[in-house]
């Protein structure tokens, strides 16, 4: 920006802009910042999908059972302690839960986002000042950051199915 400013006031002192113009200039430099600070931040990505939801459940075989009778809902993969069940574009993935649970609740949400590298996204989000990390499981990398309200949310690759590989999109 200093080069920007060196230069207008070299035109000044050269006769090739007037008093009036370099304020004009000096002015526009000065509040473009902070124009552009208001401005809404892009999208980080376009969400293409809900991936999954994952459930922490005191008898992992039990809550199983349930959602495989009553909706049909096949294995899709298996994720030692828990197991991944098909729901269509999407998965429900049961885990279990700490030990002294009575009950059941929501672990996290995923959503699929186009292109993912969890590099990238960590490095953006970091950026714009979200705490994010990445899980290393194997060798897929699961992106994790927390919503304004306590939420925890998954970012990952629409292919990624809770399996094996750099996606965690091959069945293991």
């Amino acid at each position: 920006m200093s080069a920007g400013f060196d230069q207008l006031l070299l035109r000044y002192e050269n006769g090739r802009m007037t008093r009036r113009e370099l304020l004009a200039a000096l002015t526009a430099v000065a509040v473009a910042p902070a124009a552009s600070a208001g401005q809404p931040v892009a999208p980080l990505g376009a969400v293409k999908q809900l991936n999954h939801v994952s459930i922490f459940v005191p008898d992992v075989k039990k809550s199983t059972q349930f959602y495989q009778d009553l909706f049909g809902m096949p294995v899709l993969t298996h994720q030692d302690p828990g197991i991944n069940l098909n729901a269509g574009a999407g998965f429900l993935g049961i885990y279990p839960a700490p030990q002294n649970a009575t009950q059941g609740s929501i672990n996290h949400l995923c959503l699929a986002v186009e292109n993912f590298d969890a590099d990238k996204v960590l490095k953006t989000l970091t950026d714009r000042g979200v705490r994010a990390r990445i899980r290393q499981r194997g060798d897929t990398k699961e992106l994790y950051l927390t919503d304004p309200d306590g939420i925890s949310v998954q970012l990952q690759d629409p292919s990624y199915i809770g399996g094996t590989g750099l996606l965690g999109n091959r069945t293991p």
